[in-house]
Order: structure tokens, then sequence, then C-alpha cells
């Protein structure tokens, strides 16, 4: 039986020992090369040909994302899996475009990760549940209209002299306008914005740094 050839990318001593230890002991997995960095991980991939490599995210020389570029450059049949124990939700993205298949956290359990590298070797993605529940989050955010691009440039002007303290009255002098019309501009910015009042407005507008308290 042809084995899956595996290769270990990470740059503590004591991680590669262990998953070495667990993954040889299954009979249809080998662990064919290690590497202590980035580069050196892409070098091996190159004259190794490992069917997957199990890459860390922080590591000298590069990190995860540079290192599943390379990889993925010098063996384009190597199938990536960033285990790490990064949740930073900034990195997943980056890693999956680089050409990374799988995302696991070190927490995963044994049996998990054998599946991870199995699945792996198919060209199935599996994501530690963290992970995805973070990848889901971004992406909804990433969704969201950005609220400021709802309002009008007058309402903007509004929301600004609001932030700064200007009662209507201020605000219609201000810009040359009836005080009505003045109101008339609150109401749909604080409806656009899910907001029921100036002081909120106000708040808003400082959390969202378009000005300085005043």
């Amino acid at each position: 039986m042809n084995k899956l050839r595996v290769l270990l990318v990470d740059d503590h001593a004591v991680v590669r020992q262990g998953l070495r230890a667990y993954l040889e002991l299954q009979p249809d997995i080998e662990v064919c090369g290690e590497a202590g960095n980035a580069s050196l991980g892409a070098e091996l991939a190159g004259q190794l040909l490992p069917d997957v490599a199990l890459v860390d995210m922080v590591m000298p020389g590069g990190d995860g994302v540079a290192a599943t570029s390379a990889i993925r450059a010098a063996s384009p049949r190597t199938q990536v899996v960033i285990l790490t124990s990064s949740t930073d939700e900034s990195t997943v993205r980056p890693a999956l475009a680089a050409g990374a298949v799988s995302y696991q956290l070190k927490d995963v359990a044994g049996a998990e990760l054998v599946d991870t590298v199995r699945r792996a070797a198919q060209g199935e993605t599996l994501l530690h549940p963290r992970v995805a529940a973070g990848l889901v989050r971004t992406l909804r955010d990433d969704a969201r209209p950005d609220p400021l691009a709802q309002l009008s440039t007058r309402e903007r002007e509004v929301l600004m002299l609001i932030a700064q303290g200007m009662s209507n009255l201020s605000i219609a002098e201000r810009l040359g306008i009836g005080e009505a019309t003045v109101k008339t501009h609150v109401g749909n910015l604080l409806s656009k914005l899910d907001l029921t009042d100036r002081t909120q407005a106000a708040v808003w507008a400082w959390r969202q740094k378009l000005v300085s308290p005043p």
C-alpha cells in the first residue's frame, strides 16, 4: 500500500517529534521530512514532493502564509494544512488564498488531525470549528454595508455638526437651511443608522472617529 507522505514544517522540535510519533502509528501515513522554518520547508517540499505538508503559522524565515505559497510553488501536488495555535482571524483567509486546503488548531484531537491529513491528500477542506466560526463572522462583517455610505452628503454634514455639539438652530444657520429641514435630516440619519436620538448620533460619530468630541 502506498503511504501518504507528510512533511512537517514547525520551528518547535518537540512539536515535530510529537506529530511524527503519532502520525507514524497510522498504517497509511509516513513522515518523509521535517523543517524548522518556512524557507527550508519549501526547499524540502520541492525535493520530497510530499502529499501533505503540516505547516505552522508563526515561524522564522517567513510565516505560514508565505510558507504555503512557497511550498505550493515548489510542489503543486502538495496539499498544505495549516496547524497552528494562532486563532487570529486575519491569518485564515490569507492562508487559504495562498493555497492551504485546511486550517486546524493544535488543540485538535489526534484522530481529527489524521482525518484532516487523509482528506487533505484528496483535496478536501476541513476547518477547526473555532476557525470556521471566525471566518463566517468575518465574512458577515464584510457583507454589511458601510453605514456612513447610506447617508446623503447633507445628512453627513448634519451628523458632523451634531457631533460637534451644535443645536438644530445653529446647524441651520451654519448650512443656510431652515431648522425644519435640519430636523428632517436628523430624523433620516437616525433612522438609517438605527439610532434613537442626537446623543447616540454624536457618540456614534465619535466612535467612528469622524470627529473628535467637543
